[in-house]
């Protein structure tokens, strides 16, 4: 999809970071965009900057709520031609057994469940429409990786980079004209430490983070701000759309990570902390162990 003017994009996710980058991305690109989120103040400040933009509300954990974001796509626009689904938390920084069943749950409703939930939705309307369309899901570095305390996040993001190659796959079988690409960014300046200000109240508030685990968490804290700007990532999405690609690294140093991987199983290399990570936490902690 080499040109993108006059196109549709729908991005979740999108009343911060990257997702608002998205959208005032597509927007400087003449594409017409649904804004969608459950921080409708948030979507609504992005629609109130452009007529191009509307702003639906969408909780992708609901089936029903994925549901009515794709009518009124195709009600407002008629139809869709690239669909972001980028909403994402990260949770609580905690060893894995330490992490509430309530916890697992948030993770995967949003991370994984919100892909297959959007997918459910859109993909049935793109294939009878039968137009050229993309496909983004966002998955992270943490696709190709697993990292202390946030385990739980890791594992949802490993998923969501098997829905997005069992997609293509699928895709490609059926001859669709639908590409799919996964974005899997390293660190970028959004609000993704603060994703608690949108958990469920029925699920009740996050649980302190403690020890090493509060130590990573604070050390992510003072590297984001100095991080990748949200706008960056966004200009590597469109770009790889239009070059179809299906891997989308905005950190060049993240592709290398899946080789890594592969050394490490083909030396059945056993997992542990980086040594650099592990003096680090210690130190924070002013603990000899973790």
């Amino acid at each position: 999809m080499k040109n993108l003017a006059g196109r549709t994009g729908v991005v979740t996710g999108a009343a911060s970071g990257i997702g608002r980058a998205l959208v005032l991305r597509m927007v400087a690109e003449d594409m017409r965009v649904v804004a969608a989120d459950v921080d409708e103040e948030g979507i609504e400040a992005l629609a109130a900057e452009s007529s191009d933009v509307a702003a639906v509300h969408c909780d992708v954990t609901d089936p029903s709520s994925c549901e009515r974001l794709a009518e009124a796509a195709w009600e407002r626009f008629g139809g869709v031609h690239v669909l972001c689904n980028n909403a994402g938390v990260i949770g609580r920084f905690a060893p894995v057994w330490d992490q509430d069943p309530d916890d697992w749950r948030w993770l995967f409703s949003v991370n994984v469940l919100g892909v297959a939930n959007m997918l459910r939705a859109f993909v049935p309307r793109l294939l009878s429409e039968g137009e050229p369309a993309h496909i983004v899901n966002t998955a992270s570095e943490a696709a190709f990786t697993a990292r202390v305390f946030v385990g739980v996040y890791h594992a949802s993001k490993h998923a969501v980079l098997a829905i997005s190659e069992t997609l293509a796959q699928e895709l490609e079988e059926q001859g669709a004209p639908i590409r799919v690409s996964v974005l899997c960014p390293g660190g970028v300046n959004t609000r993704v430490l603060d994703a608690a200000r949108n958990r469920p109240d029925e699920l009740g508030p996050e649980r302190a983070t403690t020890g090493a685990a509060a130590a990573l968490r604070a050390r992510y804290d003072r590297q984001l701000p100095g991080a990748m700007a949200p706008e960056d990532v966004a200009a590597a999405v469109l770009d790889g759309v239009r070059q179809d690609r299906f891997y989308v690294f905005s950190h060049p140093e993240v592709a290398n990570l899946a080789a890594v991987r592969a050394e490490a199983v083909a030396n059945d290399t056993y997992p542990r902390v980086d040594p650099r990570l592990s003096a680090a936490l210690r130190r924070d902690t002013g603990d000899g162990s973790h």
